[in-house]
């Protein structure tokens, strides 16, 4: 979808207290874990602080209060900045199955983000970026709606789950501007159906299509993949190289390019 309305950019450096809970969608008892954050996720990281500011409510009907910011985004995503391994927990659990006390065991998948010598994962941190519509912001959150964005993405306490805790290190933010070029490098990731080509090393995961799909009831939601470049042999942050597909282009950031919808 084409628009002229200025946009403007958000880049939020997060240390991760320890990493992340966030289980695929549908799976009851296994629940193995997403490697990486999804974007409703992120949408939801920043949604819950500027709901409370804005005193919004948590859910609108069957819709959570994240939706009425997922409208205003033209791209969300992340860089991962730390090498990432995923643990499962054996818990023994107690419950009641007809009139009777019973007990299993139920592996709980969780990400653990690390710390290397390294200068850039010194901390174990990620990298979110939103590209916001600025219009679209002023129409759903008021006169304010910029100043109001940059407070929240100050105050981000959890990625997923409220035991994921998570702490902002630094804010970036300011106009984000549209790239004419059609082939280029990343770090951020992106859908899978943004691009023709990709060259290089990531992670790719099946996620909810927030272009598409409305944050709250998944059962009918549409799924797509999710392309996090990222070397699995060094454990860090490596961008790869694409060609866009038709309906996307390329949005500079400032200074990175991420993969946005027309």
């Amino acid at each position: 979808m084409s628009t002229l309305n200025p946009l403007f950019f958000l880049k939020v450096s997060c240390i991760l207290h320890w990493g992340w809970r966030l289980s695929m969608v549908p799976f009851s008892k296994s629940r193995p874990p997403l490697l990486v954050p999804p974007p409703t996720t992120l949408i939801g990281a920043l949604a819950y602080p500027l709901n409370r500011a804005l005193k919004l409510p948590e859910a609108f009907h069957e819709y959570s209060g994240a939706e009425c910011l997922r409208e205003t985004l033209r791209y969300v995503g992340l860089r991962m900045d730390s090498p990432l391994i995923s643990f499962f927990d054996l818990s023994k659990i107690h419950f009641f199955y007809r009139k009777e006390v019973r007990n299993d065991a139920v592996a709980l998948g969780k990400t653990y983000t690390l710390s290397l010598k390294k200068p850039e994962c010194e901390f174990p941190a990620i990298t979110i970026c939103y590209v916001i519509d600025e219009t679209k912001a002023y129409s759903k959150f008021g006169d304010e709606a910029k100043n109001k964005l940059i407070e929240a993405a100050f105050s981000i306490t959890r990625i997923g789950s409220r035991e994921s805790l998570a702490t902002t290190l630094n804010v970036s933010y300011g106009e984000a501007k549209i790239s004419p070029q059609r082939s280029g490098k990343t770090s951020f990731s992106f859908l899978r159906k943004a691009i023709s080509d990709v060259k290089g090393s990531f992670i790719i995961c099946e996620v909810i299509d927030w272009e598409i799909s409305a944050i709250g009831d998944y059962s009918r939601a549409e799924r797509e993949l999710m392309i996090v470049p990222y070397d699995t042999t060094e454990y860090s942050p490596k961008p790869v190289e694409v060609e866009l597909s038709n309906d996307y282009v390329f949005i500079d950031a400032g200074g990175d390019l991420v993969i946005a919808r027309r």
